[in-house]
């Protein structure tokens, strides 16, 4: 009846002999052997078949028929997790993924806690000694190169250890200058290694040793198939277009040439191990990437792709899975899910997985049998041990072949197939099987190539011997496995020895005493070989004996591997066996455990006796005993058999022995070697940077350009507006051949566009400016004249003697050619006949003299005058007719030394034309050759050193004799006035004070003066001649008066200082009371009433500073110290640490900056109690002051910066993915410099922070006054300012972000103080009248809405409609807070000044209906000088425009005199108005005149500093003098102002100001405020600086602002 059922179903006679060869199974339990497939079904009507029985449990009778019953539909059982969680249920942690590996042994750290364990001998050379000979040996166990590589993927089941530490640690091998590596190209010195991923909770302590990780389950629970993660496994069921792979199957390959057989390719970047494949090193390098990962097969394990051996097994388990998923959508269909049908493949998966590996390969592998399956135990702990990873799972290294064949069925002739040459990227004949170095990392292109080869791998391996058993490992591993791109071939073994040192293994014997084996006496060859039964080569063992010595100092891996015999070793097979055993019994998955109702006892039984065969068979078209041996496992034998074909082929008879002991013969395929085929690739290197220069340089010059080229960018635009107002200015002069247009070199970097004149008349060259100023004047009388010029006079060096050079240039041959015959002209007119000498442009340039170097000579000239002249040491003390030689014995340039009036005027600080400078060279030229000589000079210094009062009268005369009558006419006095005075005042004013002088020696108007009658008028100030002196503005005078009084009808020299004075003189007292202190003290102190002087200030910002440096120094030690050992700390050494820090400094100090900036809150809280305790006036200091440091902390984390990204270009692509794990990149990527500094959120926005940071700086330092408006738009930038400092901390490149905790607080501050700004504002002013006064002030009057209040002295920002309603500029108000409207003064000064006023005409242009444009007011804001209340004594001074915000003060002082209103605290008040002349603002002398008529008690005590006069004292000034005293006397008011106010010539010295009031009004503390330009404010606070420095009873408090 059987024979009937086959004929029906195949149509065909069968032979009766056929159910002979292939006896059925005894019951439906016993597994039906292979040889019941038939070859004439498909391989998935194969694989059903087995799975009918495997699965169903169906009796399969014969090849044909099968017997089955229904599969239960309703079981629903726990599947086993991903990541080993909770697979011990009592710690769920157990066997979990990234838990620490289990340590059976004592630790042997150097240290006892985590440095390696410290042996001495180089793995390298225990390499090359201990594992090195000849390969291509074949196995004496029977076993194939597919037990080999099938191993290899069983340890990836249960083992991943290979995960780089984080951060970093580096245990490199030294390499020997013997060894090829260090001998041959590119002479390698160091072979990398990286220590292991550790549990980072352990290495803390002796007790807390380092525990490596495994980073996969230590279960076999199918991780190599479906990954350690839901998510991996998510991925590995989705098909490259994003769609779920139908039913429960695994996504397969979209190319038709591989098709559903073959895994999908890794489309979705799945983070498998992508290493470089070493025979791509040049391609990679030169093209600056690898290959991307998406070229491999999506698998469980993510090293699947490393060989294609390995990739075979995974090709397989994946076609298993497949198989599985459709036999159950065939059985069950909609009845289950797509995930319900996944989840049951993946438990049949593993469960015959499971028994594969314990009960089918294992056994042939160990030549033993694992203990027998009791039951599950929760207390037996399934992780890896270190041994096992560190030592013996590494035994199958040394059956590891030097490629693996690849051979075709047997009915195809059953030979090997040719391959790709991996090598050399080709094919060849001569060549077969696949290199094993040269495969690494580019398995794909195999199958890719051909499909068939998987069939083909599985064949060819499984009629491949394994390497010998014995202590020799190939090349391909010993020398020739993959690394890095620095590192292209490294030696494995020389790692694995170094892997056992890092894990902190104990020795040999250590490990042989635990798994309780005896131990060795010595390392003697007998010995050894006595103990482990080792069958290895006494050759080698006395190598092992000369390299280690002694077994305490042997290495585990190395004592190991020699003991081997055809099966691992004592010491090895108990490790083996016993970690197998543990990953089995302490799985709570196991499939023969019966208590987790995976399976039915039936099913536990079947999966029991299921060999790798029958997998095979099942996904493949391979007929056992034909194309395939039943144990692929086992070499071909006699009981294990293929084809008649293959038998021809497998032609190397070899001796071996079964693992039942019997020995028998095997056949195999020639082994693999050098000879027979390709070679490994060379070992190459590779330097990270390289790629990376022209990015870096790029970056700092953009960096550079970015900061320093910006002034060099503000400088062209500078001189670019220069240009085009001289251009305007130009057009405004008419040329002609006297007058000519040229370009003058004034050093040998630097020119200017003139103009220069021909004067005949005066026999001189006038060179001006483009505004028509004088420059200089060249006088050619009594001369000598050399012109040297250039080919067609193009360049033209004036050499005059006693002038510096006059270099002159012309772009143009025509513009030279002309000023060449005007020049010739000039000559012929003046009757002068130069010398004329043609030179090279280069010789020219280089050898002329400068106006620097005849300055230099002057000062020099000057300073030995002066010096001697003036000393009063009896030292120095000289006769007035002392030789030159005496004066300057040095060198007789001096002597020789002739200066031009020009030059005596520039000396004097005075035009040359002046009738002063006029006559004062007259005196001293006493030769009229129109020179002075230094003995003339000398001459009339002498007299104003040593003189007597008769003579520095008489000089005094002559000066004033004009006319050179010997008396002084009226016409001569008021020249001489009006020389000195510029104008100030009218001529009738001049008269008048004339007439009155001459009528106190009883002269009539028109009567002229002699010398008797001028010494009369002079000497009713005996003072005059005897402090008269002249002011060089090169010569430093030593006899210059040193007191002050503002009170002028006493003295200011010292004695009558004394005289005034009811006690001593209170500086001389002050010294005296002080004379006796220690230096130290007298230094103390003065820093003490410094201190005292802004004491709130200081506090807070020492203060400030001290936390800014504490924030800075936190993190700066985290790094130093406690990350020492960190990656990037490695990396960058001290530089992260100083990035760091000043990184936090910066999110400290720019925060900060808008407090600062919080007008509208500081303004209101300088009106409470606070401003006691916190300088609010002092803001814009502080503003500044945190800016520097935030400048300077951004400048030390840009440079730090530079380096730090520098080392990180060198780094692996490995050490940076681990030390910045937030930058996300394709494994295949080098990351260059211009990764990270172009392409990274945090380099990008570092470059712009940069740039933008030196932007704002540059307007905001230097360039404000010059470029106000770019200052105001730079500094608008903020916000993207502060959005960028936050983007740059997402990027989160070595910590995660916190600069919102020093930002939020503020931010929130800033911005409610903006909205009020905002809403405050946009509120608009009606302009009332515009009134222009002297000197550009505009005067605009603004209509003041009822509820606008203010102090005086505060301020307001203001934008114009006409303008621009969004540019504000700030403006004190000149208003008092008692007037009805408000007023500011405006000068103009810059672009948007000159506009308003253009816009604002004076109210006497405009038509009665014509309006004003309305301006919008943000403020009031408080300003510092609004406090003047709180002090006894106030004194207030200003220059220039900086009287604004004093006569909104004075007024209202004026206001509470008038009205019997208290000042509070104040007493005096003193006004110091420093003016180049009090024409500039004559607005506010009426308002002091206004309250001079309102202060009758004499509160406000004004003053005048003209300061375009000398001291009253100065040569220039003393006739001023004398005219203003009686004027003064005759009408009570000055001659320059009008005002009561007392009139002083020059610039105030502040110290003996201030030395004045206190000997008037004596305070404990003196309130001084300032308001003007920078260098007043400047010169005021180190006035107020030394007073507080030598006087310890007062005080003097400076306050001030600038414009």
């Amino acid at each position: 009846m059987r024979l009937v059922a086959v004929w029906i179903y195949l149509g065909c006679w069968i032979p009766t002999h056929a159910q002979d060869e292939c006896p059925p199974p005894l019951s439906p339990d016993e597994r039906p052997r292979p040889c019941m497939w038939r070859s004439e079904l498909t391989k998935n009507e194969r694989g059903f078949r087995f799975l009918d029985w495997l699965v169903a449990g169906c009796y399969l009778k014969d090849r044909y028929s099968r017997d089955c019953t229904e599969l239960p539909t309703d079981r629903h059982v726990e599947y086993e997790g991903f990541d080993g969680w909770y697979n011990n249920l009592a710690v769920p942690s157990l066997g979990a993924v990234d838990t620490p590996l289990q340590r059976l042994l004592p630790t042997a750290y150097s240290d006892g806690v985590y440095q390696p364990a410290d042996r001495k001998v180089n793995p390298l050379v225990a390499s090359q000694r201990l594992m090195s000979g000849s390969n291509g040996l074949y196995s004496k166990a029977a076993r194939t190169a597919f037990s080999v590589y099938f191993g290899q993927q069983v340890v990836e089941e249960i083992l991943d250890s290979q995960g780089r530490a984080c951060p970093p640690e580096y245990f490199n091998i030294d390499i020997k200058p013997s060894h090829r590596y260090r001998k041959n190209s590119p002479h390698l010195e160091q072979l990398p290694f990286h220590r292991t991923r550790y549990d980072r909770t352990s290495g803390l302590s002796t007790n807390n040793p380092r525990q490596q990780l495994n980073e996969i389950t230590p279960y076999f629970d199918g991780g190599l198939v479906y990954g350690t993660s839901k998510g991996w496994a998510d991925v590995l069921r989705y098909n490259a277009d994003g769609t779920l792979a139908p039913r429960g199957k695994l996504a397969s390959n979209s190319k038709l040439q591989l098709g559903k057989d073959f895994p999908a390719e890794n489309t979705q970047a799945l983070p498998m191990a992508n290493p470089p494949a070493p025979t791509n090193h040049s391609q990679y390098t030169q093209q600056g990437f690898t290959a991307p990962v998406d070229r491999f097969f999506k698998l469980g394990n993510p090293r699947g792709n490393e060989n294609p051996f390995l990739l075979t097994f995974g090709i397989l388990w994946f076609r298993w899975h497949n198989l599985l998923a459709e036999y159950f959508d065939k059985k069950f269909g909609s009845d289950w899910t797509d995930e319900r049908i996944f989840n049951e493949a993946r438990k049949w998966v593993i469960a015959t997985y499971q028994s594969i590996v314990l009960y089918d390969w294992l056994p042939k592998y160990m030549r033993a049998e694992p203990a027998k399956y009791k039951r599950y135990n929760p207390n037996i702990n399934p992780q890896v041990s270190h041994v096992f990873q560190s030592a013996a799972m590494r035994f199958g290294h040394t059956l590891v072949t030097s490629g693996g064949y690849l051979r075709t069925k047997d009915r195809e002739g059953c030979h090997s197939v040719a391959s790709l040459r991996l090598g050399s990227h080709e094919f060849s004949r001569d060549n077969t099987g696949v290199r094993t170095c040269n495969s690494f990392w580019r398995s794909p292109e195999l199958f890719h190539h051909n499909p068939n080869d998987f069939e083909w791998f599985l064949m060819g391996l499984s009629s491949q011997s394994s390497e010998e058993e014995d202590n020799i490992i190939v090349e391909d591993l010993r020398g020739s496995v993959f690394g890095p791109l620095e590192f292209s071939r490294r030696d494995l073994m020389a790692l694995n020895i170094q892997r056992g040192r890092d894990h902190g293994l104990p020795d040999y014997n250590t490990a042989r005493k635990h798994f309780g084996l005896p131990t060795l006496n010595s390392l003697e060859v007998e010995e050894f070989k006595r103990v482990t039964g080792t069958e290895v080569k006494d050759e080698v063992l006395m190598e092992l004996k000369s390299l280690y010595k002694h077994p305490s100092q042997l290495d585990i891996w190395p004592g190991g591997l020699l003991e081997t015999t055809k099966e691992p070793g004592q010491l090895f097979s108990k490790i083996i066996l016993d970690q197998f055993e543990r990953s089995r019994d302490g799985d709570r998955f196991w499939f023969e455990n019966k208590e987790n109702d995976l399976f039915a006892d039936e099913e536990r039984s079947r999966i029991r006796q299921v060999k790798i065969i029958d997998v095979i068979l099942s996904v493949t078209n391979l007929i056992a005993g034909e194309d395939i041996q039943e144990d692929p496992f086992t070499a071909v034998h006699l009981d294990n058999n293929i084809g008649e074909k293959c038998q021809k082929t497998l032609n190397i008879s070899v001796s071996c022995t079964l693992t039942n002991g019997s020995s028998t013969t095997c056949n195999y395929l020639p082994q693999l070697e050098d000879k027979n085929t390709e070679k490994c690739t060379n070992v190459d290197t590779y330097d990270y940077f390289s790629g990376s220069e022209i990015s870096y340089v790029f970056s700092v010059i953009v960096l550079v350009l970015g900061c320093v080229g910006l002034k060099v960018f503000v400088r062209i635009v500078a001189k670019k507006r220069k240009k085009i107002k001289e251009v305007k200015d130009s057009e405004k002069v008419s040329f002609d051949e006297l007058t000519h247009k040229a370009k003058e070199r004034i050093s040998y970097m630097d020119t200017r566009d003139v103009i220069v004149k021909f004067v005949p008349n005066s026999k001189r060259i006038v060179v001006l400016n483009m505004k028509g100023v004088l420059l200089r004047t060249i006088d050619f009388t009594n001369v000598q004249v050399v012109i040297r010029h250039s080919t067609h006079f193009l360049r033209i060096v004036h050499q005059v003697s006693n002038h510096y050079d006059l270099f002159l240039m012309f772009q143009e041959e025509f513009y030279a050619s002309k000023y060449k015959v005007g020049l010739e002209k000039f000559f012929n007119e003046i009757e002068l006949v130069p010398t004329y000498r043609q030179e090279t442009r280069d010789k020219l340039r280089l050898k002329f003299t400068t106006v620097y170097d005849r300055e230099k000579m002057l000062d020099e000239f000057s300073r030995v005058v002066m010096s001697n002249a003036f000393s009063d040491s009896a030292a120095t003390t000289l006769s007035r007719k002392c030789s030159l030689s005496t004066l300057y014995p040095k060198d007789d340039k001096i002597s020789s030394i002739q200066i031009t009036q020009t030059e005596l005027a520039h000396q004097l600080g005075m035009l040359p034309d002046s009738v002063f400078v006029e006559q004062m060279f007259r005196i001293m030229d006493k030769n009229n050759d129109g020179f002075i000589t230094v003995k003339e000079f000398w001459d009339v210094m002498v007299v104003f050193a040593k003189g007597t009062r008769s003579e520095k009268a008489e000089l005094l005369f002559n000066l004033c004799d004009v006319s050179q009558t010997g008396s002084i006419s009226s016409e001569d006095f008021t020249r001489i006035l009006e020389s000195t005075l510029c104008s100030e005042r009218s001529r009738e004013d001049f008269e008048h004070v004339i007439k009155n002088v001459l009528s106190t020696i009883g002269l009539g108007n028109g009567q002229s003066i002699n010398f008797e009658q001028f010494k009369d008028v002079f000497g009713q100030d005996s003072r005059v001649f005897e402090n008269i002196w002249i002011n060089f503005e090169r010569g430093k005078l030593v006899n210059k008066p040193s007191t002050f009084s503002l009170c002028e009808s006493q003295s200011p020299v010292r004695k009558s200082i004394k005289k005034s004075l009811s006690s001593k003189d209170f500086a001389q007292q002050e010294k005296e009371e002080n004379a006796s202190l220690n230096p130290i003290i007298e230094k103390f102190q003065g820093f003490s009433n410094q201190l005292r002087s802004k004491e709130q200030y200081y506090f807070w910002q020492f203060l400030y500073t001290l936390v800014m440096i504490l924030v800075f120094m936190e993190r700066a030690y985290y790094y130093l110290i406690e990350q020492e050992h960190g990656g990037l700390r490695k990396v960058a050494s001290i530089g992260v640490t100083i990035t760091r820090g000043a990184a936090s400094a910066m999110m400290f100090t720019y925060p900060t900056l808008l407090i600062t900036a919080s007008r509208n809150l500081l303004s209101k809280l300088r009106s409470t109690p606070l401003h006691r305790f916190f300088p609010f006036d002092d803001m814009v200091t502080f503003h500044r002051y945190v800016g520097t440091w935030a400048l300077f902390w951004t400048l030390l984390h840009v440079i730090g910066h530079a380096v730090n990204f520098y080392h990180i270009s060198t780094q692996t692509p490995a050490d940076l993915a681990c030390l910045f794990r937030e930058f996300f990149r394709r494994s295949h990527i080098l990351p260059k410099f211009h990764y990270w500094g172009w392409q990274t959120i945090t380099g990008l926005t570092g470059i712009f922070l940069a740039i933008q940071t030196a932007v704002i700086y540059a307007f905001a330092y230097k360039l404000r006054r010059h470029f106000f408006k770019w200052f105001w738009i730079t500094h608008r930038t903020y916000p993207l300012f502060y959005f960028l400092i936050i983007l740059h901390g997402f990027g989160r490149l070595v910590q995660d972000p916190f600069f919102y905790y020093f930002f939020l607080g503020p931010c929130i501050i800033f911005s409610f103080d903006k909205l009020i700004t905002m809403s405050r504002s946009k509120i608009k002013f009606d302009v009332m009248s515009a009134v222009h006064l002297p000197s550009n002030v505009i005067l605009l009057k603004i209509r003041r809405p009822a509820d606008f209040s203010f102090k005086s002295g505060q301020w307001v920002r203001i934008a114009s409609l006409g303008i621009s309603e969004y540019e504000y500029h700030p403006f004190t108000l000149s208003s008092s807070p008692h007037e009805k409207d408000l007023t500011v003064h405006i000068r103009a000064v810059g672009p948007w000044t000159y506009k308003l006023k253009s816009i604002y005409p004076d109210k006497s242009q405009m038509q009665e209906d014509e309006k004003y444009h309305q301006i919008y007011v943000d403020g009031p804001f408080g300003g510092s000088h609004q406090m003047w209340w709180n002090f006894e004594v106030v004194i207030f001074i200003a220059s220039g425009i900086g009287v604004t915000p004093f006569s909104s003060i004075l007024k209202e002082i004026a206001d509470k005199i008038k009205n019997s209103k208290s000042l509070l605290k104040t007493k005096k008040v003193y006004f110091l108005w420093i003016t180049r002349s009090q024409k500039q603002f004559e607005w506010m002398t009426e308002i002091l005149r206004e309250v001079e008529e309102i202060d009758k008690n004499g509160i406000i005590n004004s003053h005048t500093f003209i300061t375009q006069f000398r001291s009253k004292y100065d040569l220039r000034t003393v006739v001023l003098y004398i005219a203003e005293r009686h004027f003064q006397r005759l009408s009570g008011t000055s001659l320059f102002t009008g005002l009561r106010a007392i009139t002083h010539f020059g610039r105030p010295n502040f110290e003996l100001v201030f030395e004045s009031i206190m000997q008037k009004y004596y305070a404990k503390v003196y309130g001084v405020f300032t308001c003007g330009s920078y260098m007043i404010s400047e010169t005021v606070d180190q006035a107020c600086h030394r007073l507080n420095r030598k006087i310890s009873c007062a005080c003097f408090k400076h306050y001030y602002e600038n414009f």
